[in-house]
């Protein structure tokens, strides 16, 4: 009998400036700079290594199209971390950035401001331990506004039916 592999989707794991699952401070970030967010324990045992990552952020000035917002995964196994990021909510240099386990551009797609700009990957994550980053590269600051850009990442384990 043939089975079927369904996509059963779990809870998500936000990184925003308050009430998510870890922080990041991405309200207001300058142009050319960077933040990482505190490291995110998944926990022991079994867990999913498939993930849809949802990176929204909203600009505070008008953007120029084309320009590139990156978004970083740093893992860690505890001690030692991707990028030689901490544990905390901190600054990010791009020398960091340059061991992220992923790097995701998104695209500004939009000269408004206020409106989201929202790029989607299907990522996959094995370690424990993890950490994400934003470098804002496009012209300009994040919307002054507490968690107007927040990055979730939904696990989407297979289910076998």
């Amino acid at each position: 009998m043939a089975s079927k592999l369904y996509t059963a989707q779990e809870t998500a794991i936000t990184f925003q400036d308050s009430s998510g699952s870890a922080v990041i401070t991405l309200q207001n970030l300058a142009a050319a700079t960077g933040r990482v967010s505190a490291r995110y324990d998944r926990g022991a045992g079994s867990i999913a290594t498939r993930y849809m990552l949802r990176a929204t952020f909203q600009k505070g000035v008008a953007g120029v199209v084309g320009e590139v917002i990156a978004v970083y995964i740093f893992t860690s196994d505890g001690t030692n971390a991707d990028g030689l990021v901490g544990t905390a909510d901190a600054a990010l240099t791009t020398n960091q950035a340059l061991n992220a386990y992923l790097k995701l551009p998104v695209i500004v797609n939009t000269t408004s401001t206020s409106t989201a700009i929202t790029q989607s990957f299907e990522v996959e994550i094995p370690s424990r331990y993890l950490s994400v980053g934003v470098i804002n590269s496009a012209t300009g600051l994040l919307l002054n506004t507490a968690n107007a850009s927040l990055i979730t990442l939904t696990p989407i384990p297979l289910e076998s039916q």
